[in-house]
Protein backbone atom coordinates (compact mmCIF):
# COMPACT_ATOMS: atom_id res chain seq x y z
CA UNK A 1 0.00 0.00 0.00
CA UNK A 2 1.46 3.89 -0.34
CA UNK A 3 0.83 6.08 1.81
CA UNK A 4 -1.79 7.39 0.57
CA UNK A 5 -3.70 4.34 1.15
CA UNK A 6 -3.87 3.83 -2.18
CA UNK A 7 -2.84 0.28 -4.15
CA UNK A 8 0.61 0.41 -5.96
CA UNK A 9 0.29 -0.78 -8.99
CA UNK A 10 2.00 -4.31 -9.98
CA UNK A 11 4.19 -5.52 -12.68
CA UNK A 12 1.67 -7.07 -14.95
CA UNK A 13 3.98 -10.46 -15.80
CA UNK A 14 5.04 -10.87 -19.52
CA UNK A 15 4.04 -13.92 -20.91
CA UNK A 16 6.58 -14.69 -24.00
CA UNK A 17 4.64 -16.58 -27.21
CA UNK A 18 5.01 -20.44 -27.45
CA UNK A 19 6.78 -22.30 -30.11
CA UNK A 20 3.77 -22.86 -32.31
CA UNK A 21 2.33 -19.18 -32.03
CA UNK A 22 2.28 -17.62 -34.69
CA UNK A 23 28.38 16.23 -34.88
CA UNK A 24 28.47 16.19 -31.26
CA UNK A 25 25.71 14.00 -30.45
CA UNK A 26 24.20 13.22 -27.43
CA UNK A 27 23.58 9.77 -25.29
CA UNK A 28 20.22 8.63 -26.02
CA UNK A 29 17.36 5.59 -26.12
CA UNK A 30 15.53 5.61 -28.90
CA UNK A 31 12.33 3.76 -28.80
CA UNK A 32 11.31 2.13 -31.87
CA UNK A 33 8.57 -0.03 -30.37
CA UNK A 34 5.48 0.10 -29.70
CA UNK A 35 5.98 3.73 -30.42
CA UNK A 36 8.41 6.29 -31.25
CA UNK A 37 10.19 8.55 -29.18
CA UNK A 38 13.68 9.92 -28.23
CA UNK A 39 14.60 8.95 -24.24
CA UNK A 40 17.27 10.45 -21.74
CA UNK A 41 19.51 8.09 -20.55
CA UNK A 42 19.25 8.26 -16.50
CA UNK A 43 21.24 9.51 -14.07
CA UNK A 44 24.45 7.11 -13.26
CA UNK A 45 22.99 4.75 -10.79
CA UNK A 46 19.57 5.44 -10.91
CA UNK A 47 17.28 3.13 -10.78
CA UNK A 48 14.47 3.47 -12.83
CA UNK A 49 11.38 1.84 -14.65
CA UNK A 50 7.62 1.98 -15.46
CA UNK A 51 7.50 5.66 -14.01
CA UNK A 52 10.62 7.04 -15.79
CA UNK A 53 9.13 5.78 -19.30
CA UNK A 54 5.65 6.68 -18.65
CA UNK A 55 7.33 10.16 -17.70
CA UNK A 56 9.06 10.19 -21.48
CA UNK A 57 5.34 9.41 -23.27
CA UNK A 58 5.74 5.27 -23.26
CA UNK A 59 3.21 3.42 -20.84
CA UNK A 60 4.40 -0.03 -20.41
CA UNK A 61 2.30 -2.05 -17.65
CA UNK A 62 4.75 -5.04 -18.22
CA UNK A 63 7.70 -3.09 -16.89
CA UNK A 64 8.87 -2.82 -13.23
CA UNK A 65 8.62 -0.07 -11.09
CA UNK A 66 12.79 -0.33 -9.95
CA UNK A 67 13.51 -1.84 -13.44
CA UNK A 68 17.07 -1.17 -14.46
CA UNK A 69 20.06 0.95 -13.95
CA UNK A 70 22.56 3.23 -15.85
CA UNK A 71 26.15 4.06 -15.22
CA UNK A 72 29.13 4.71 -16.56
CA UNK A 73 33.04 2.95 -16.63
CA UNK A 74 35.39 3.64 -18.20
CA UNK A 75 33.35 6.48 -20.20
CA UNK A 76 31.43 3.26 -21.54
CA UNK A 77 27.58 3.28 -20.45
CA UNK A 78 26.36 0.25 -18.58
CA UNK A 79 22.99 -1.25 -17.85
CA UNK A 80 22.02 -3.58 -14.88
CA UNK A 81 18.91 -5.69 -14.31
CA UNK A 82 17.74 -5.03 -10.35
CA UNK A 83 15.88 -7.42 -10.80
CA UNK A 84 12.84 -6.57 -12.35
CA UNK A 85 9.73 -9.33 -12.79
CA UNK A 86 10.03 -9.72 -16.68
CA UNK A 87 13.34 -8.88 -17.33
CA UNK A 88 16.06 -6.96 -19.22
CA UNK A 89 16.86 -8.44 -22.92
CA UNK A 90 20.01 -6.71 -24.53
CA UNK A 91 20.69 -7.93 -28.08
CA UNK A 92 17.81 -10.36 -27.62
CA UNK A 93 20.05 -12.36 -24.38
CA UNK A 94 18.27 -11.76 -21.23
CA UNK A 95 20.96 -10.43 -18.47
CA UNK A 96 21.22 -11.65 -15.05
CA UNK A 97 19.56 -10.04 -11.87
CA UNK A 98 22.50 -7.63 -10.89
CA UNK A 99 24.72 -8.28 -13.87
CA UNK A 100 26.14 -4.88 -15.66
CA UNK A 101 26.56 -4.89 -18.74
CA UNK A 102 28.31 -2.59 -21.35
CA UNK A 103 26.43 -1.00 -24.16
CA UNK A 104 27.82 -0.60 -27.32
CA UNK A 105 26.02 2.00 -30.40
CA UNK A 106 23.11 0.11 -32.02
CA UNK A 107 22.11 -2.24 -29.13
CA UNK A 108 19.30 -3.13 -28.65
CA UNK A 109 17.32 -3.37 -25.42
CA UNK A 110 13.72 -4.86 -24.46
CA UNK A 111 12.10 -3.99 -21.02
CA UNK A 112 8.62 -5.48 -20.97
CA UNK A 113 7.49 -4.61 -24.23
CA UNK A 114 9.26 -1.40 -25.49
CA UNK A 115 12.05 -1.89 -27.39
CA UNK A 116 15.20 0.86 -26.93
CA UNK A 117 17.84 1.24 -29.77
CA UNK A 118 21.08 2.64 -28.04
CA UNK A 119 22.80 6.00 -29.50
CA UNK A 120 25.98 7.06 -27.86
CA UNK A 121 25.61 10.51 -29.90
CA UNK A 122 22.89 10.77 -31.82
CA UNK A 123 22.79 14.10 -33.62
CA UNK A 124 19.30 13.70 -34.50
CA UNK A 125 16.17 16.02 -33.54
CA UNK A 126 14.60 14.09 -30.58
CA UNK A 127 11.24 13.77 -32.32
CA UNK A 128 10.53 11.01 -34.95
CA UNK A 129 11.17 12.41 -38.48
CA UNK A 130 8.68 12.26 -41.06
CA UNK A 131 9.31 10.52 -44.57
CA UNK A 132 11.82 11.80 -46.97
CA UNK A 133 8.85 10.85 -49.57
CA UNK A 134 9.06 7.25 -49.93
CA UNK A 135 11.92 6.75 -48.32
CA UNK A 136 11.35 5.75 -44.21
CA UNK A 137 13.41 6.22 -41.41
CA UNK A 138 12.29 8.01 -38.32
CA UNK A 139 15.54 7.57 -36.94
CA UNK A 140 18.88 6.56 -38.75
CA UNK A 141 18.52 8.94 -41.84
CA UNK A 142 20.10 12.15 -39.69
CA UNK A 143 22.91 12.46 -41.85
CA UNK A 144 21.14 11.78 -45.21
CA UNK A 145 19.08 14.87 -44.26
CA UNK A 146 21.79 16.91 -43.22
CA UNK A 147 23.10 15.89 -47.13
CA UNK A 148 19.84 16.86 -48.56
CA UNK A 149 19.96 20.38 -46.51
CA UNK A 150 23.16 21.28 -47.71
CA UNK A 151 22.03 19.83 -51.34
CA UNK A 152 19.00 22.08 -51.52
CA UNK A 153 21.64 25.46 -50.55
CA UNK A 154 24.10 24.48 -53.21
CA UNK A 155 22.06 23.56 -55.93
CA UNK A 156 25.11 21.16 -57.06
CA UNK A 157 24.34 19.33 -60.07
CA UNK A 158 26.74 16.21 -59.44
CA UNK A 159 25.40 14.13 -57.20
CA UNK A 160 26.24 10.46 -56.00
CA UNK A 161 24.45 7.88 -53.96
CA UNK A 162 26.43 5.40 -52.16
CA UNK A 163 24.69 2.07 -50.14
CA UNK A 164 24.01 -1.32 -50.67
CA UNK A 165 21.83 -3.00 -52.75
CA UNK A 166 18.31 -2.59 -51.44
CA UNK A 167 19.08 0.25 -49.29
CA UNK A 168 16.50 2.72 -51.13
CA UNK A 169 18.95 4.52 -53.27
CA UNK A 170 16.26 5.48 -56.45
CA UNK A 171 14.39 6.66 -53.42
CA UNK A 172 16.83 8.69 -52.33
CA UNK A 173 17.70 10.01 -55.98
CA UNK A 174 13.77 11.28 -55.68
CA UNK A 175 14.65 13.08 -52.38
CA UNK A 176 17.75 14.71 -54.44
CA UNK A 177 15.16 15.81 -57.01
CA UNK A 178 12.94 17.45 -54.92
CA UNK A 179 16.00 19.44 -52.70
CA UNK A 180 17.63 20.39 -56.46
CA UNK A 181 14.00 21.96 -56.80
CA UNK A 182 13.43 19.56 -60.00
CA UNK A 183 10.44 18.12 -58.81
CA UNK A 184 7.95 17.96 -61.57
CA UNK A 185 10.26 18.70 -64.13
CA UNK A 186 11.92 16.02 -66.88
CA UNK A 187 13.24 12.95 -64.94
CA UNK A 188 14.73 9.68 -66.18
CA UNK A 189 16.12 6.59 -64.58
CA UNK A 190 18.82 5.30 -66.63
CA UNK A 191 20.41 1.28 -65.64
CA UNK A 192 23.64 2.08 -66.41
CA UNK A 193 25.23 -1.63 -66.18
CA UNK A 194 21.92 -2.61 -68.71
CA UNK A 195 23.83 -0.94 -71.61
CA UNK A 196 26.22 -2.18 -73.47
CA UNK A 197 29.30 -0.23 -74.03
CA UNK A 198 29.35 -0.26 -77.88
CA UNK A 199 25.55 2.15 -77.70
CA UNK A 200 25.81 3.80 -74.24
CA UNK A 201 27.16 7.10 -76.08
CA UNK A 202 24.43 6.63 -78.53
CA UNK A 203 21.79 6.70 -75.80
CA UNK A 204 22.71 8.48 -73.19
CA UNK A 205 24.26 11.63 -76.16
CA UNK A 206 21.94 11.01 -78.91
CA UNK A 207 22.94 10.61 -82.47
CA UNK A 208 22.95 12.38 -85.95
CA UNK A 209 21.08 10.83 -88.81
CA UNK A 210 23.08 8.41 -90.78
CA UNK A 211 26.20 8.28 -87.46
CA UNK A 212 25.63 4.58 -87.94
CA UNK A 213 24.17 1.66 -89.55
CA UNK A 214 20.34 1.84 -89.08
CA UNK A 215 20.38 5.33 -87.93
CA UNK A 216 17.36 6.45 -89.97
CA UNK A 217 16.97 9.39 -88.26
CA UNK A 218 18.58 11.41 -85.44
CA UNK A 219 18.10 11.07 -82.18
CA UNK A 220 18.36 13.50 -78.78
CA UNK A 221 18.94 10.83 -76.68
CA UNK A 222 18.24 11.10 -72.83
CA UNK A 223 20.22 14.10 -71.50
CA UNK A 224 18.88 16.51 -74.64
CA UNK A 225 15.26 14.97 -73.58
CA UNK A 226 15.42 16.16 -69.91
CA UNK A 227 16.47 19.31 -70.04
CA UNK A 228 16.00 21.37 -67.24
CA UNK A 229 15.09 18.51 -65.42
CA UNK A 230 17.30 15.47 -64.05
CA UNK A 231 18.97 11.95 -64.89
CA UNK A 232 19.37 9.24 -62.38
CA UNK A 233 22.31 7.07 -63.86
CA UNK A 234 22.16 3.93 -61.06
CA UNK A 235 24.96 1.38 -60.79
CA UNK A 236 27.45 3.98 -61.86
CA UNK A 237 30.30 1.61 -60.43
CA UNK A 238 29.53 -0.74 -64.21
CA UNK A 239 30.43 2.18 -66.01
CA UNK A 240 33.24 0.78 -68.23
CA UNK A 241 36.29 2.38 -68.50
CA UNK A 242 36.51 3.57 -72.14
CA UNK A 243 33.17 5.27 -71.28
CA UNK A 244 34.01 7.14 -68.18
CA UNK A 245 36.15 9.61 -69.83
CA UNK A 246 32.90 10.77 -71.73
CA UNK A 247 30.60 10.75 -68.42
CA UNK A 248 33.89 13.05 -66.92
CA UNK A 249 33.01 15.68 -69.81
CA UNK A 250 29.59 16.02 -69.15
CA UNK A 251 30.37 16.10 -65.44
CA UNK A 252 32.50 19.06 -65.75
CA UNK A 253 31.27 21.30 -68.59
CA UNK A 254 27.57 20.06 -69.04
CA UNK A 255 29.13 19.36 -72.93
CA UNK A 256 28.26 15.96 -74.80
CA UNK A 257 29.04 15.32 -78.39
CA UNK A 258 26.45 13.11 -79.90
CA UNK A 259 27.58 10.33 -82.14
CA UNK A 260 28.43 11.66 -85.99
CA UNK A 261 28.69 15.47 -84.62
CA UNK A 262 31.27 17.65 -84.77
CA UNK A 263 30.34 20.32 -82.60
CA UNK A 264 29.33 19.52 -78.68
CA UNK A 265 25.77 20.47 -77.29
CA UNK A 266 25.34 21.62 -73.93
CA UNK A 267 23.16 20.41 -71.30
CA UNK A 268 21.24 21.51 -68.27
CA UNK A 269 20.38 18.86 -66.36
CA UNK A 270 20.82 17.24 -62.93
CA UNK A 271 23.21 14.19 -62.58
CA UNK A 272 22.57 11.62 -59.94
CA UNK A 273 24.28 8.92 -59.64
CA UNK A 274 24.43 5.84 -57.58
CA UNK A 275 26.61 2.49 -56.83
CA UNK A 276 26.52 -0.27 -54.05
CA UNK A 277 30.33 -0.41 -55.11
CA UNK A 278 33.46 1.27 -53.23
CA UNK A 279 34.27 3.45 -55.67
CA UNK A 280 37.11 4.95 -53.38
CA UNK A 281 38.65 0.92 -53.64
CA UNK A 282 37.89 0.72 -57.72
CA UNK A 283 40.03 3.85 -58.05
CA UNK A 284 42.87 2.36 -56.35
CA UNK A 285 42.74 -0.53 -58.40
CA UNK A 286 42.33 1.03 -61.63
CA UNK A 287 38.79 0.16 -62.32
CA UNK A 288 37.06 3.76 -61.90
CA UNK A 289 38.52 7.38 -62.39
CA UNK A 290 39.81 9.56 -59.82
CA UNK A 291 39.02 12.41 -61.80
CA UNK A 292 35.89 11.01 -62.63
CA UNK A 293 34.85 10.17 -58.72
CA UNK A 294 36.16 13.46 -57.91
CA UNK A 295 33.63 15.67 -59.98
CA UNK A 296 31.09 14.12 -57.23
CA UNK A 297 30.69 17.36 -54.68
CA UNK A 298 28.55 15.90 -53.37
CA UNK A 299 27.94 12.18 -51.65
CA UNK A 300 24.89 11.02 -50.02
CA UNK A 301 25.27 7.46 -48.18
CA UNK A 302 22.83 5.44 -47.09
CA UNK A 303 23.29 2.81 -44.23
CA UNK A 304 21.96 -0.41 -44.37
CA UNK A 305 19.35 -1.39 -41.97
CA UNK A 306 21.59 -3.34 -39.96
CA UNK A 307 23.09 -0.26 -38.51
CA UNK A 308 19.23 1.15 -38.35
CA UNK A 309 17.56 -0.93 -36.25
CA UNK A 310 15.54 1.86 -34.86
CA UNK A 311 13.87 2.07 -38.29
CA UNK A 312 13.16 -1.41 -38.91
CA UNK A 313 9.96 -1.83 -37.69
CA UNK A 314 8.75 1.56 -39.23
CA UNK A 315 9.92 0.34 -42.91
CA UNK A 316 7.51 -2.82 -42.23
CA UNK A 317 4.84 -0.62 -41.37
CA UNK A 318 5.28 1.54 -44.30
CA UNK A 319 5.80 -1.33 -46.59
CA UNK A 320 2.42 -3.65 -44.79
CA UNK A 321 0.20 -0.01 -45.16
CA UNK A 322 1.33 0.03 -48.53
CA UNK A 323 -0.35 -3.15 -48.82
CA UNK A 324 -3.45 -1.71 -46.94
CA UNK A 325 -2.43 -4.36 -43.89
CA UNK A 326 -0.62 -2.07 -41.30
CA UNK A 327 0.63 -5.14 -38.34
CA UNK A 328 -1.27 -3.71 -35.22
CA UNK A 329 0.95 -2.87 -32.51
CA UNK A 330 -1.51 -4.00 -29.52
CA UNK A 331 -1.00 -7.26 -30.68
CA UNK A 332 2.07 -8.17 -31.98
CA UNK A 333 4.88 -9.56 -30.14
CA UNK A 334 8.01 -7.94 -28.44
CA UNK A 335 9.86 -11.00 -29.46
CA UNK A 336 9.08 -11.21 -32.90
CA UNK A 337 9.98 -7.06 -33.60
CA UNK A 338 12.91 -7.93 -31.65
CA UNK A 339 14.31 -10.56 -34.11
CA UNK A 340 13.64 -8.32 -36.77
CA UNK A 341 15.62 -5.46 -35.18
CA UNK A 342 18.44 -7.70 -34.70
CA UNK A 343 18.43 -9.42 -38.49
CA UNK A 344 21.69 -8.77 -40.70
CA UNK A 345 19.15 -8.03 -43.90
CA UNK A 346 21.91 -8.53 -46.25
CA UNK A 347 19.40 -7.16 -49.04
CA UNK A 348 17.99 -4.45 -46.54
CA UNK A 349 14.74 -3.50 -47.39
CA UNK A 350 14.22 -5.88 -50.17
CA UNK A 351 14.25 -8.38 -47.60
CA UNK A 352 11.84 -6.48 -45.50
CA UNK A 353 9.24 -6.20 -48.28
CA UNK A 354 9.52 -9.90 -49.05
CA UNK A 355 8.80 -10.33 -45.07
CA UNK A 356 5.65 -7.91 -45.52
CA UNK A 357 4.39 -10.08 -48.47
CA UNK A 358 4.47 -13.24 -47.07
CA UNK A 359 3.15 -12.66 -43.53
CA UNK A 360 -0.66 -13.30 -43.85
CA UNK A 361 -2.32 -9.74 -44.12
CA UNK A 362 -4.37 -10.38 -41.23
CA UNK A 363 -2.82 -12.17 -38.70
CA UNK A 364 -0.81 -10.28 -36.04
CA UNK A 365 2.88 -10.44 -36.24
CA UNK A 366 4.14 -12.90 -34.32
CA UNK A 367 7.61 -15.16 -33.57
CA UNK A 368 6.18 -17.88 -35.73
CA UNK A 369 5.01 -15.74 -38.37
CA UNK A 370 8.34 -14.39 -38.79
CA UNK A 371 10.31 -17.61 -38.35
CA UNK A 372 8.20 -19.37 -41.38
CA UNK A 373 9.70 -16.64 -43.52
CA UNK A 374 13.29 -16.18 -41.89
CA UNK A 375 13.65 -19.08 -40.59
CA UNK A 376 14.78 -20.03 -36.69
CA UNK A 377 17.42 -17.05 -35.78
CA UNK A 378 21.18 -17.72 -36.29
CA UNK A 379 22.79 -18.55 -33.28
CA UNK A 380 24.46 -15.50 -31.95
CA UNK A 381 28.11 -15.41 -31.55
CA UNK A 382 30.53 -13.26 -29.39
CA UNK A 383 33.09 -11.71 -31.59
CA UNK A 384 36.45 -11.16 -30.63
CA UNK A 385 39.32 -8.22 -31.78
CA UNK A 386 41.04 -11.17 -33.52
CA UNK A 387 37.87 -12.31 -35.60
CA UNK A 388 37.19 -8.41 -36.40
CA UNK A 389 40.79 -7.91 -37.41
CA UNK A 390 40.69 -10.90 -40.20
CA UNK A 391 37.03 -9.99 -41.62
CA UNK A 392 38.76 -6.58 -41.74
CA UNK A 393 42.17 -7.69 -43.74
CA UNK A 394 39.45 -10.27 -45.82
CA UNK A 395 37.80 -7.38 -47.19
CA UNK A 396 40.66 -5.25 -47.84
CA UNK A 397 40.14 -2.89 -45.67
CA UNK A 398 36.88 -2.08 -46.19
CA UNK A 399 35.01 -1.56 -43.07
CA UNK A 400 31.74 -0.99 -44.37
CA UNK A 401 32.20 -4.57 -45.95
CA UNK A 402 33.99 -5.93 -43.15
CA UNK A 403 30.52 -4.85 -40.97
CA UNK A 404 28.34 -6.93 -43.29
CA UNK A 405 30.04 -10.24 -43.56
CA UNK A 406 30.17 -9.64 -39.20
CA UNK A 407 26.57 -8.68 -39.27
CA UNK A 408 27.51 -5.30 -36.85
CA UNK A 409 27.61 -1.28 -36.89
CA UNK A 410 30.51 0.44 -38.16
CA UNK A 411 31.02 1.72 -34.09
CA UNK A 412 30.73 -2.46 -32.92
CA UNK A 413 33.72 -3.07 -35.25
CA UNK A 414 35.48 -0.57 -34.43
CA UNK A 415 35.66 -1.11 -30.42
CA UNK A 416 35.91 -4.39 -31.32
CA UNK A 417 39.30 -3.20 -33.01
CA UNK A 418 40.12 -0.43 -30.33
CA UNK A 419 39.42 2.10 -32.43
CA UNK A 420 37.19 4.09 -30.96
Amino acid sequence: MRADGRSQPTTEEHRPPSAGDGGCGRPVLLAAFPGLAAVSVPASGEVVGRGWLLSEGIPDTEVSGRHLSFSRAGGRLQVEDVGSRNGTFLNGARLRAGQRAGLDDGDVLRLGRTLLVYRDAFTGALSPAPPLGRLVGPWGLTAVRAELAALAARRELNVLLQGETGTGKELLAEAAVEALGRRGKPFAAVNVAGIPASVFEGQLFGWRKGAYSGAVGDSRGVLRAHQGGAVFLDEIGELPLEVQPKILRLLENREILPVGEDRPARVEVALIAATNRPLEAMVERGAFRRDLLARFLIRIELAPLRDRPEDVFAVLQALRERRGAPFDVRTAEVEAVERLMLERWPANVRDVDRLAAMIDPWAPLTQHGVERVLGPPAARVALTREAAEQALAACGGNQSEATRRLGVSRGKLRRLLGLA
